[in-house]
C-alpha cells in the first residue's frame, strides 16, 4: 500500500473575524436596543479562547469535516468491473478559513480543471521540484496562489537515503519518539526541506508488542504551501479525537489496511501514518507531537547528504547501484537477486509473486512481476541479457490486450489499452507498445478518448461514462497462477 500523505498546518484566524466580534460591543455599530451584552468578563474569556485558538493549543479539536477541500470521483475495479467511488479530499495543512486551506482549496479546483500541454523537454526550477507541477502555467499559478495567501514556496528538499536521525537533529529534532518509550524505530529515508519541513519513512516497532509496520511522519510549517493532499473515502473510515498523556490533542483516522494520527501545533502540522493495524492510541502516547523544528543550514545539509550518498556506495559490497550491468544479467535468477536486493537494502520487505508468460506472442516467455495483482514489471532477454524494459501497473487480458492505469492524482486517470510489439525481439523493443486506444477520465469526471499511438497525443473525443466503461469492460481480465519472488525459480528449472 502506497503510503499515499494526509494532513497539516493550522494558520491563523483573519483578523476581519476579530474585528467583526469586537464591534459587536461598539456602541456606533447598533442602537443598545439591539445591541447583545456582552460582559467583560465574557469578552476577556472569549478573547483568551480566541489567543489558544491562534496558539494551536493542544484542546483544539480537529474533525476531518474541517479539513475537507473538496472531492474527487476515482475508477476502481470490482468483480472484474468497472465501478466510480467519491472520495473526500482533504487538506494537509489547515482547517477551514485558515491560508493554508484556502490555498489548498484554490489549487485543488485549479489542477482539477486544468490540463497540462505535455513539454517532453520542460522541466521546473529545483525550487519546484516537490510539486507536481507539469508545466509554466502550473508554476505560475502556484506562486499566484502563494502570494495571494501569504504562504512560501517550500524549496527544493535534501534527501537521506540510509538514516535520517542525523538530519532530523540538524533540523533540531532529537527524536521523534518519547524519551520514555520502548520503541524501536528506523528511519532509512527522508526528504527535508530548507524551512524546517520534512518527511520520513521507515519502520516502527511500537512499545509492548513484536510487529514491524511502516510508518511514515511528516512535519509541515505552517508559513509554506505544499500541494499534497489526502484522498479518503469517508464511509470506510473511523475517526475520534483522543488526548496525550503531555496534553497534545490528536485526531486518530482508522481504515481497514493502516490509520492516521494527525495534530495541530503552534507553527506546524504533523502526520503519522501507519501500514497494517496498530493501537493508535499507546503509538500517540509513545510518539513525540511536541518538536519543534528549526531552518536548516543549508551547508551542513549538503554534506550530510553527500555523507549519505558515500555512505551508500561504500555500503554495497557488490557496487550494484554503479554496476552499468545492473538488472542486465545473464540469468532471470540473477535479475531477481538484484531486484530483491534494491528492496532489502533499503530496509523494505515487500511481497511480490511472478509467473512466465508470453506477453507478446513470439513464443518466448518473459518474466512478470506482480504487486497486488497488478503487473509492474515486464523482464525479457535481449543479446543474453536481462532487460527490465519499464514499469507499469498493467492488467493482462485475453487475446495479450493489457490496460495500463496512470493515476494523476487531482487530474484524473489514464488508460492505455495496448498489445506489446511482436517482432522476435522483447517485449520492450522499438515500438514496444502497439496502442488500442486511450482513454481518459479527468478531474471533472467527463471521459475523453483517442486511438493515436503517440503517447502526448491529445484525447480529442469526448465519449459518455457508459461508452467508456463498454470499452473498459469489454476486455477479460486473464489471472496468472503465480508464485512469491521470495520462492522464484528460473524458467526450465
Amino acid at each position: 500500500m502506497k503510503s499515499e500523505k494526509l494532513l497539516r498546518a493550522f494558520g491563523q484566524i483573519n483578523d476581519q473575524y476579530v474585528e467583526e466580534y469586537l464591534r459587536g460591543a461598539d456602541a456606533s455599530e447598533k442602537p443598545a436596543a439591539h445591541r447583545p451584552k456582552i460582559s467583560r468578563l465574557t469578552l476577556i474569556a472569549a478573547i483568551v479562547a480566541l489567543m489558544l485558538f491562534l496558539m494551536g493549543c493542544a484542546w483544539v479539536t480537529l474533525r476531518m469535516r474541517d479539513l475537507k477541500i473538496g472531492t474527487q470521483t476515482v475508477p476502481y475495479r470490482e468483480n472484474d468491473s468497472q465501478k466510480q467511488v467519491e472520495l473526500d479530499v482533504l487538506s494537509q495543512q489547515g482547517i477551514q478559513g485558515t491560508p493554508n486551506y484556502q490555498a489548498g482549496q484554490e489549487w485543488l479546483a485549479f489542477t482539477q480543471s486544468y490540463t497540462p500541454t505535455p513539454d517532453v523537454g520542460w522541466e521546473s526550477e529545483p525550487e519546484y521540484w516537490a510539486y507536481a507541477v507539469q508545466d509554466q502555467t502550473m508554476v505560475d499559478k502556484l506562486n499566484e496562489i502563494c502570494e495571494k495567501y501569504g504562504l512560501k514556496i517550500i524549496g527544493k528538499s535534501w534527501h537521506e537515503q540510509k538514516d535520517c536521525t542525523e538530519f532530523l537533529k540538524l533540523a533540531g529534532v532529537d527524536s521523534l519518539v518519547k524519551p520514555n518509550a520502548d520503541v524501536q524505530i528506523q528511519m532509512p529515508q527522508g526528504r527535508f526541506f530548507p524551512g524546517g519541513s520534512f518527511n520520513v519513512y521507515g519502520t516502527i516497532v511500537p512499545e509492548g508488542t513484536d510487529e514491524t509496520l511502516y510508518f511514515s511522519f511528516d512535519c509541515i510549517k505552517k508559513d509554506v504551501f505544499y500541494d499534497v493532499f489526502a484522498y479518503v473515502n469517508k464511509a470506510s473510515i473511523t475517526e475520534r479525537n483522543y488526548t496525550t498523556p503531555d496534553g497534545v490533542n490528536v485526531l486518530l483516522m482508522e481504515g481497514e489496511q493502516g490509520g492516521t494520527i494527525l495534530a495541530m501545533r503552534e507553527d506546524c502540522f504533523l502526520r503519522v501514518g501507519i501500514e497494517g493495524k496498530a493501537d493508535l492510541e499507546k503509538l500517540a502516547d509513545q510518539l513525540d507531537f511536541t518538536i519543534q523544528t528549526k531552518p536548516l543550514d543549508a551547508d551542513a545539509a549538503d554534506a550530510l547528504e553527500k555523507a549519505s550518498m558515500e555512505a551508500i556506495r561504500s555500503a554495497d559490497p557488490d557496487l550494484r547501484y554503479t554496476d552499468p550491468n545492473y538488472l542486465q544479467r545473464e540469468t532471470y535468477a540473477e535479475f531477481v537477486e538484484d531486484f530483491l536486493w534494491a528492496y532489502t537494502f533499503k530496509g523494505e520487505t515487500p511481497e511480490f509473486e511472478y509467473a512466465f508468460y508470453d506477453l507478446d506472442g513470439n513464443g518466448q516467455e518473459e518474466l512478470v512481476i506482480f504487486s497486488d495483482d497488478m503487473i509492474i514489471n515486464v523482464v525479457g532477454m535481449k543479446d543474453g541479457r536481462t532487460d527490465e524494459g519499464k514499469t507499469y501497473c498493467m492488467q493482462l487480458c485475453e487475446g495479450n490486450v493489457l490496460i495500463d492505469r496512470i493515476h494523476l492524482g487531482t487530474q484524473g486517470i489514464w488508460y492505455h489499452i495496448f498489445r506489446f510489439a511482436n517482432d522476435e525481439d522483447p517485449v520492450f523493443s522499438n515500438p514496444k507498445e502497439r496502442s488500442i486506444v486511450r482513454l481518459r477520465k479527468d478531474g471533472e469526471g467527463i471521459w475523453w478518448r483517442t486511438s493515436s499511438t503517440d503517447w502526448h497525443a491529445e484525447f480529442d473525443t469526448q465519449i459518455t461514462e457508459a461508452e467508456a466503461m463498454e470499452i473498459l469492460n469489454s476486455y477479460k481480465p486473464i489471472h496468472l497462477d503465480t508464485r512469491p519472488l521470495t520462492e522464484f525459480e528460473d524458467i526450465g528449472n
